[in-house]
């Protein structure tokens, strides 16, 4: 395998791996959640290779007590029923219009995805992956990040409270 190959491959692993990581971290309105057993739901647009990554990762797993699954999205699908929407390279155009939902943990990849409205955004440092955080965003859709996330996060923005 080339090692351009490689690098990229080893960036979707650590994508789906900070993903199912931001659900211990994440505290979500109790509304969100239909019944105390609901998983918690990792919706994934214009990324499929993180997908395959995160069905690797989540079968089986608990985090906050709930189960979690991580499932495709297509261009137009209703969030209903999604905790975390991750907005990959390819669909980055629809992150505006996507970002805004209440209750969803939205991260993006794309260079300028806190302007856009996401909450948590996959940045490129020193030859890694690293996430910055707009604790504004996380405010409007009534998300409580953990300071234990905020402290390893390449930057955060403020909230207003």
């Amino acid at each position: 395998m080339p090692l351009c190959a490689l690098g990229q491959a080893l960036e979707h692993e650590v994508k789906a791996a900070y993903l199912f990581r931001f659900l211990s971290f994440v505290e979500w309105p109790q509304s969100t959640f239909l019944r105390p057993d609901s998983p918690i739901v990792i919706g994934v647009l214009g990324a499929d290779d993180v997908l395959a990554e995160l069905r690797e990762i989540v079968p089986g797993r608990v985090v906050q007590g709930r189960p979690v699954a991580a499932v495709r999205l297509h261009e137009g699908a209703s969030l209903a029923g999604v905790h975390v929407l991750f907005v990959g390279r390819e669909a980055g155009a629809q992150l505006a219009r996507l970002a805004p939902t209440r209750g969803v943990l939205v991260v993006s990849d794309s260079e300028r995805g806190l302007d856009q409205g996401a909450v948590v955004n996959f940045v490129r440092a020193e030859g890694r992956v690293r996430f910055e955080v707009a604790l504004d965003a996380a405010e409007q859709r009534e998300l409580r990040i953990s300071s234990r996330m905020l402290a390893v996060a390449s930057s955060v923005r403020p909230g207003k409270l």
